[in-house]
């Protein structure tokens, strides 16, 4: 069955913060990308930074984009805004090119395409589109993940993706409206950033018609492992570790 939408958490308090970001790359629009978005509204923003407040180490938000396109600049504009918002969040902007040198880990096929980073190091969380709707929750607890403190996780499951060793990739394809993707997202990128054999990227299926076609979607959402393996709806961590440990 499908799991509940995620909620800020209760003991997360509004606290202000302030902070900066780099712009970098060669194409002439990206320097013309607002610091400001829509998406955050001034309540929102103060719950950011409550949760911010919390974070114990800093982390880099990647953007891939594309800046002729609509969604590419939404997307940009957002993890600007985040950044903005606490000192332990930075961000770069890439084009398509520039990316292809500087960020191997980045699908610059999808764009916009979001990594995050952590001491230069790619935490095996990528977004692909516009993370706003409802999955502006999977970004935050994404970020919240990767610099820690992070969600808690049962220790026998710790140590049950400590012993992962395989490399596995997690796509979750969701749409904005969606009620239970994001929990679907929140729980495969929290394994990410417990697991480095793991990798989890969520995409709009929306803004990408060819891999609705490629992977014949028709429900959301829908978790491809590998290309292999197939999950439909919201699944619980347990679930989905049952299918990564046959992969050796």
């Amino acid at each position: 069955m499908p799991g509940k939408m995620a909620a800020w958490r209760g003991d997360l308090k509004p606290q202000f913060g302030s902070g900066g970001n780099v712009i970098g790359g060669r194409c002439m629009g990206i320097d013309k990308i607002a610091s400001k978005s829509s998406l955050i509204t001034p309540e929102l923003e103060e719950q950011m930074k409550g949760v911010f407040a919390k974070l114990e180490g800093e982390v880099e938000l990647v953007c891939v984009i594309d800046p002729e396109a609509a969604a590419s600049v939404e997307m940009a504009e957002l993890v600007r805004h985040i950044s903005d918002l606490t000192d332990k969040l930075s961000c770069q902007l890439y084009d398509r090119e520039e990316a292809k040198e500087k960020l191997p880990e980045a699908d610059v096929s999808l764009l916009p395409a979001t990594v995050l980073r952590r001491q230069g190091k790619y935490t095996g969380i990528s977004f692909h589109g516009v993370t706003g709707g409802k999955e502006l929750n999977s970004l935050i607890f994404a970020i919240y993940n990767a610099a820690g403190p992070g969600q808690e996780m049962d220790k026998r499951m710790k140590k049950k993706l400590d012993k992962l060793t395989h490399k596995s990739e997690i796509k979750i394809f969701v749409s904005l409206s969606c009620h239970h993707c994001a929990q679907q997202v929140i729980t495969c990128q929290k394994m990410a950033a417990e697991c480095e054999a793991l990798e989890a990227r969520m995409i709009d299926a929306r803004l990408y018609p060819e891999m609705v076609e490629k992977y014949k979607i028709e429900r959301i959402p829908m978790t491809v492992i590998n290309e292999k393996e197939v999950l439909m709806g919201s699944k619980n961590m347990d679930e989905i570790y049952q299918v990564l440990r046959t992969y050796k």
